[in-house]
């Protein structure tokens, strides 16, 4: 693909210089303002032949200004080393990213430090659709950016000049080949036109996919963007890969279920499993249940309702928390010195959400990939003023039972990986039974996990952590479990194995030739699909 200056809108052949970086700096080295909007990747590259040759006009080399102080504040500008670089795909995506930039903006517009949250934890972020319309839409586009719909086109639409904008129509198969399109004959969009800086996605400790499965952009193109990022951007020169994640919505029965009858069903299966060779972890949400948590686990998200279509609202609350306290460990302390916040405790990395259950699947020579591990997300809340073992017990059952976000069995589960967290006054007592042991013996119990019930020898393990977090009231239990039964993506299968056994249309094909995915990925839920 011909390379195109985002600045001036020319494309390579009108230009007499023979890479972008040298039309750049020929064209636009006197508007650095511009160039750095742009083309913040690029900047060094572009003013370091100035920078190394001295002045131009006089001759006479820059002098070394010495070593500067870099105060710790300026580390939260560095992106090495944040938790995530988030990419929203689809409407509900760049829906769920907006709702998270939001977010951020309210609690910096409020004072409040938990700001540093999303400051320290998002290395970048970037939306991507098929339509333009819904772009147009969103806080991104009008406020983040200012951004018109020609700004839009280049740096954040799929299918460039191969489409009308005007979405996929509830076709992943359409979605698929137009993103498949922007990497025809060579092209690189993450670097030639994509508002993603590659530099920040490798400094990045894990990317996160935020999409529907059911609808046609997010179900097709995921799965195709994130194979060309691993492969493209990250490379294969590192002994462990980064991790990339899903955050995948299902919808709720009784609306897209029923207005479209068994397609979002198909495109979710499908779409589920093609995302599982791509990616490391898969998040479902199920609307359902987010709208059933929303009075309980509700953060404030100040303008939402400008930019979130009014279904989406609420439900999209408390995704945002869930998000918002997986960010909260790895907000290094270092960032913060000087600040009265400080979130102490145990750091809780992305990959410790599902490493330790990937040696538990089932040694498959002849399988062409292990699947993602899916992690079924709960998100409790406990408004205690003292603590003992049964406060604790009802934590538990609150965020397993109540508030989980995705409907799931948990005795089903392969183990988990859970998270408390509050206030210092309160987790002075809390520390004491996860220092026990307490903690882990509950959510093991018959009545959770069940962890004593296996049929092979691999142990359903449960590791909990814990932080003190400041301008809390409140003890949180957030938590992942492994690859338990989930009773919406067992509808949503057997919709799709009828079609697949019966059908004779070309969406029926289309699963077929999906199939083996599907299965890979299927026949891992529940426990005893473990080895």
């Amino acid at each position: 693909m011909t390379n195109l200056c985002k600045i001036c809108m020319a494309r390579e052949g009108e230009w007499t210089e023979s890479t972008l970086v040298d039309h750049v700096r020929a064209a636009h080295g006197d508007e650095p303002e511009s160039v750095e909007q742009v083309y913040p990747e690029l900047c060094e590259e572009v003013f370091a032949e100035e920078a190394d040759e001295g002045d131009a006009t006089t001759g006479e080399t820059r002098p070394d200004p010495g070593p500067t102080e870099t105060p710790s504040e300026d580390l939260l500008d560095s992106s090495y080393g944040k938790k995530w670089f988030l990419i929203g795909v689809g409407g509900a995506g760049n829906n769920i990213l907006d709702a998270v930039l939001l977010r951020r903006e309210t609690l910096a517009e409020n004072n409040e430090r938990r700001a540093r949250i999303w400051e320290g934890g998002l290395a970048g972020y970037g939306p991507l659709n098929t339509n333009v319309s819904e772009l147009e839409q969103t806080y991104y586009a009008q406020e983040e950016k200012g951004y018109s719909r020609n700004d839009l086109l280049p740096n954040c639409i799929i299918g460039f000049g191969r489409h009308d904008y005007a979405g996929a129509g509830y076709r992943w198969d359409i979605g698929k080949e137009l993103m498949e399109a922007d990497f025809e004959d060579g092209a690189d969009p993450f670097r030639e036109r994509w508002d993603m800086r590659t530099d920040r996605i490798q400094d990045s400790q894990a990317v996160m996919f935020i999409h529907s499965v059911t609808k046609g952009t997010g179900c097709g193109a995921t799965p195709v963007v994130a194979d060309r990022l691993r492969n493209d951007v990250l490379g294969d020169d590192t002994i462990v890969p980064k991790p990339l994640f899903s955050s995948v919505v299902i919808p709720s029965e009784g609306t897209e279920y029923s207005k479209y009858g068994g397609r979002a069903k198909v495109n979710g299966v499908v779409g589920l499993a093609r995302t599982s060779r791509a990616v490391d972890a898969i998040i479902p949400f199920d609307n359902n249940r987010l709208e059933a948590v929303q009075a309980d686990i509700r953060p404030r998200i100040d303008r939402l309702e400008e930019f979130n279509p009014p279904q989406y609202t609420d439900i999209n609350r408390p995704l945002v928390a869930f998000l918002e306290a997986f960010t909260m460990s790895s907000v290094p302390q270092f960032l913060d010195r000087d600040a009265t916040m400080s979130i102490m405790g145990d750091v809780f990395d992305p990959a410790d959400s599902f490493r330790p259950v990937e040696d538990k699947y089932r040694l498959n020579p002849d399988a062409s990939f292990t699947p993602a591990v899916i992690l079924a997300p709960i998100l409790g809340r406990s408004r205690a003023n003292s603590f003992d073992r049964s406060k604790l017990e009802i934590l538990v059952r609150n965020a397993l039972f109540q508030n989980k976000l995705a409907e799931f069995d948990p005795t089903t589960a392969w183990g988990g990986t859970f998270l408390l967290y509050g206030p210092a006054e309160k987790m002075d007592e809390v520390s004491e039974f996860v220092a026990d042991g307490t903690v882990t013996e509950i959510v093991s119990g018959e009545e959770f996990l069940d962890a004593g019930d296996t049929a092979g020898i691999e142990t359903v393990d449960v590791h909990v952590k814990q932080l003190v977090t400041p301008d809390l009231d409140d003890v949180h239990l957030w938590g992942t479990l492994w690859n338990p039964e989930m009773p919406s993506l067992s509808d949503m299968y057997e919709r799709a194995q009828r079609l697949k056994q019966e059908g004779s249309s070309e969406q029926a094909e289309n699963v077929r030739e999906e199939w083996d995915a599907v299965e890979a990925l299927f026949s891992c839920l529940g426990r005893e699909n473990m080895a």
